[in-house]
């Protein structure tokens, strides 16, 4: 299912791509699921706040969390995040704590049309193991954005994670704790619909090579005569591995 799945994405960003170049990259309006894996780089800092509501089969996960990036040259960002969870089983107790805290960074290698950027990430484990966090993660990825004549902007990512995972032995008739990294390439492609000069309409899909999952979402952003943005996406998990339903709302604000 997953290659066909990819197949279709790439003919149709293929079928996009024929098009003529010319437009503007809208760099001031920001991806959702590749929100840290994009090719824009910020010429002004800015601080993100908001929700993330996913639900499982038999769980629910609720994220209050903020994230922010503050531009070093006009061609290096870096930027970082972290949060509050909430897990919610159909059955039993739930369970809350502190994410780990995410740091980025991100250097921009063409500013032109496509602009393309490389970043890498680590997560620094300050968060709590019962919430499936307290993990030393860290990746890399290529991203570009390129803009049709028409107006839309096509976005695509490829990454390469490494995820810390915690094995038990018996060894010696004792418990022995193991840990192991696990590689998963993260594909992202999405874009960017210009409706007028403050609303944008933005469509993503994001797939990972371990998880089994894929989720297909579609979001709006105002920008507000203030200068912040209102965002709000909706998401549907195609495979096993992803939620079943997604909602995030935020407020994005540029200083």
């Amino acid at each position: 299912m997953k290659k066909k799945v990819v197949l279709v994405i790439g003919l149709l960003i293929l079928s996009f791509a024929l098009l003529n170049a010319g437009g503007m990259t809208l760099d001031n309006f920001h991806l959702f699921q590749g929100h840290t894996r994009d090719a824009s780089v910020i010429t002004s800092p800015y601080i993100e706040g908001g929700l993330i509501f996913d639900s499982y089969e038999y769980l629910n996960m609720f994220e209050i969390g903020v994230l922010g990036a503050y531009p070093i040259t006009s061609k290096i960002e870096v930027g970082g995040g972290f949060g509050f969870i909430n897990w919610s089983p159909e059955n039993g107790d739930g369970e809350s704590g502190l994410s780990d805290l995410m740091v980025t960074g991100k250097y921009n290698i063409m500013d032109a049309n496509p602009k393309v950027s490389a970043g890498a990430y680590i997560t620094l484990p300050i968060g709590e193991e019962k919430i499936g966090q307290g993990h030393l993660n860290f990746g890399a990825f290529g991203a570009l954005r390129y803009a049709l004549s028409a107006g839309p902007v096509l976005c695509g990512s490829l990454g390469l994670d490494f995820f810390e995972s915690v094995t038990y032995e018996i060894v010696d008739w004792e418990l022995e704790e193991k840990t192991e990294y696990e590689t998963n390439i993260i594909l992202g492609a999405g874009g960017i619909f210009p409706i007028n000069k403050q609303l944008s309409i933005i469509s993503e899909f994001n797939l990972w090579t371990e998880g089994e999952y894929i989720l297909l979402s579609g979001g709006v952003d105002y920008l507000l005569n203030m200068g912040g943005h209102l965002r709000g996406m909706l998401g549907l998990g195609l495979d096993d591995g992803a939620p079943d339903f997604r909602f995030a709302g935020s407020f994005l604000f540029p200083f």
